[in-house]
């Protein structure tokens, strides 16, 4: 067959434009061709949330959103992360139900199509859309799904043990040199039930004799409802009271000790250290224990992230809760994890370079956090920290810490044999 030499021109010129076409590609640089990421746009990184606004213990969940765009706020201010500013495209109410929790997660990541998500609310039914789809997940960890994936960044940590000694109060119980204990809880709480269970090893290892133990309490329980309580209480001698319930339920047992004429009974609150609580509650928290994983907000003079937070907070005209951390922690490791991956990020790059940080603080507001395992069962070397403060005179006073290092802290693979040699971390 012969062919012409117009012919042969263009198939010719088919050919150079191919290779030219293959040096243009070569010659690209790398992050120049990366493929589109998911919430990602030449101007933002869009964050969604799911909260469970609407709960039944009123604890303001909402507020780990209000947190996170404080910090998102501060960073914006500074360029964001590569150019890119966050922005906080949709907030779902779970309302505290399973079928909610994952209709919002499907949401997020199907239809909106975030890049991060926010999770605070006590049902964490939609975890698996978020594990599935590999949407960085930063928020409150109260429960145990945290673990379920590498994506899933709790703010102190993802893996929680609900069937360990829990020797905060029992650490408490030994401050103020108490000797007979009960243990309260909610009957229609499982978690708070088996919260109560961990509470009870621990003071048969490390502290006062549980005397009495009652799980079957409920939700805005009145006087006449704990009278059986109270008379165990007065029968038993108790002078130390832990409870996995929420403060108000805490308030409600304290005021029918009172009326029944029973005073001088220490409590341990896992919940209620809010400056809102304090100037509501005033003297009826006198002699309450408050528990934190962070430095107290009324130290936070000296402490890099604390002095920042609070300041934040103060701008907007509000008043530093455990809710607002948690968002504004959540947030700071979003942008950290960014940061690491590279301009090029994507999902799992920055998925990636969390799970390599191995000291995360918050710039020194929380106990250090080792991502390289802290989706896992704690590793020879991790330590239990807390802070505490107790409620005196209408006012929250940090206590037991030592100057500049407000945690206290326990070994916690394996845990101790006592806990008469705590170190201190924070600062």
């Amino acid at each position: 067959m012969v062919r012409s030499r117009g012919t042969i021109r263009r198939a010719t010129a088919v050919v150079l434009a191919g290779i030219a076409v293959l040096a243009t590609v070569a010659a690209v640089p790398a992050g120049a061709a990366a493929q589109p990421v998911t919430g990602v746009t030449a101007k933002e990184i869009t964050v969604g949330a799911v909260v469970g606004k609407t709960n039944p213990t009123g604890v303001a969940y909402e507020d780990v959103v209000t947190g996170a765009q404080a910090h998102f706020d501060a960073i914006n201010k500074k360029g964001g992360a590569f150019g890119r500013k966050f922005k906080i495209v949709k907030t779902y109410d779970d309302q505290t139900r399973a079928s909610k929790s994952i209709e919002a997660a499907r949401s997020l990541t199907e239809e909106d199509q975030v890049f991060a998500a926010l999770v605070a609310t006590q049902n964490f039914a939609g975890v698996d859309a978020f594990v599935s789809a590999g949407t960085p997940t930063f928020g409150y960890n109260i429960q145990s799904e945290w673990a379920k994936g590498p994506n899933l960044f709790g703010a102190y940590g993802s893996y929680l043990c609900f069937d360990c000694p829990s020797i905060s109060p029992v650490y408490s119980a030994n401050q103020v040199g108490a000797k007979r204990a009960a243990l309260f809880a909610y009957g229609s709480s499982p978690s708070s039930a088996k919260c109560v269970a961990t509470q009870k090893d621990a003071f048969e290892k490390y502290g006062a004799k549980v005397v009495v133990v009652d799980t079957s309490l409920s939700f805005g329980f009145s006087a006449n409802d704990v009278s059986g309580a109270v008379q165990a209480i007065k029968d038993n001698q108790v002078d130390f009271i832990a409870t996995c319930m929420d403060i108000q339920g805490e308030v409600n047992l304290s005021k029918s000790l009172q009326a029944a004429g029973v005073t001088g009974t220490h409590f341990y609150a896992p919940q209620g250290y809010d400056t809102a609580t304090i100037k509501e509650l005033g003297s009826a928290l006198d002699g309450f224990t408050f528990p934190a994983r962070f430095v107290p907000f009324e130290l936070a003079k000296g402490n890099p992230g604390m002095t920042e937070f609070v300041k934040a907070m103060k701008a907007k005209g509000l008043d530093p809760t455990e809710n607002l951390l948690v968002g504004w922690v959540s947030a700071g490791l979003l942008a950290e994890g960014i940061q690491k991956a590279g301009k090029d990020f994507t999902q799992k790059s920055v998925v990636d370079a969390i799970n390599q940080i191995t000291d995360w603080s918050s710039n020194g507001m929380i106990t250090p956090v080792n991502w390289q395992h802290a989706h896992s069962a704690p590793q020879p070397g991790d330590q239990d920290c807390w802070a505490y403060v107790v409620a005196d005179n209408g006012k929250f006073v940090p206590k037991y810490g030592q100057p500049g290092k407000p945690l206290v802290c326990f070994p916690s693979s394996p845990f101790p044999a006592t806990l008469d040699n705590p170190t201190y971390a924070g600062g």
